[in-house]
């Protein structure tokens, strides 16, 4: 025989089944443009008669990166990336549009269509790049800027490096000084200006040749 409680109680249930408030997503495609995606959520909805249905994809998602003050940092997103689905309390459509301080012009509450995402929440299956746990990493492919616990910073670099501005980059102005000391810079009586030999500059110069980058 169903008690009031349990009519209450399944009525609760029920009301919770069409309320969200966070869950894991996968990227399915990604406006970097627009910082916007279409996520797929990867938790089933479950009924009580135990069957479960597979939530649709959810589009136009505003994805979160660091971001205020004229600053930012943001990342490459591709499709199989994971993230944390948030739902935002009310209607965001209005919001999403123009911005402000609106007022939403829908009554639903905690929907799947108010969905943003954060992006780095990963299964503990797939291990944290992280190779300690007291320097500040930043890593992309087979390159990393680092930040040790004792303030020194190392850049790791698979390709290039441009140091500068829109006009001079650093390892440029160097190679120019390497090559004009490679055609034997000498002073007013023939000697060297500089200690060492042609062919060190010239190994030199070789180096921050294969190291330099450009500035676009």
């Amino acid at each position: 025989m169903t008690t009031i409680t349990d009519a209450l109680r399944q009525a609760i249930q029920f009301q919770l089944y069409d309320l969200h408030t966070a869950l894991p997503g996968v990227i399915v495609s990604y406006d970097f443009a627009k910082q916007k995606a279409e996520i797929q959520p990867t938790l089933k909805k479950s009924y009580l008669d135990g069957t479960t249905l597979e939530l649709p994809i959810l589009s136009n998602v505003p994805v979160i990166f660091p971001r205020a003050g004229g600053a930012s940092l943001t990342f490459p997103v591709v499709q199989g990336d994971t993230c944390l689905l948030l739902f935002i309390e009310r209607s965001t459509d209005l919001w999403k549009s123009v911005g402000g301080n609106v007022a939403p012009n829908d009554s639903r509450k905690f929907d799947l269509s108010d969905a943003v995402a954060i992006m780095g929440l990963f299964p503990f299956i797939e291990n944290s790049l992280a190779e300690n746990n007291s320097d500040v990493l930043l890593t992309y492919k087979s390159s990393s800027i680092r930040i040790k616990e004792s303030g020194d910073i190392q850049i790791d670099t698979a390709g290039k490096v441009a140091i500068g501005n829109s006009s001079t980059e650093v390892l440029d102005i160097v190679s120019k000084i390497l090559g004009i000391l490679t055609t034997s810079v000498t002073t007013a009586v023939g000697a060297p200006i500089f200690q060492g030999t042609v062919p060190t500059y010239a190994t030199l110069k070789v180096s921050i040749d294969a190291l330099k980058g450009t500035i676009p």
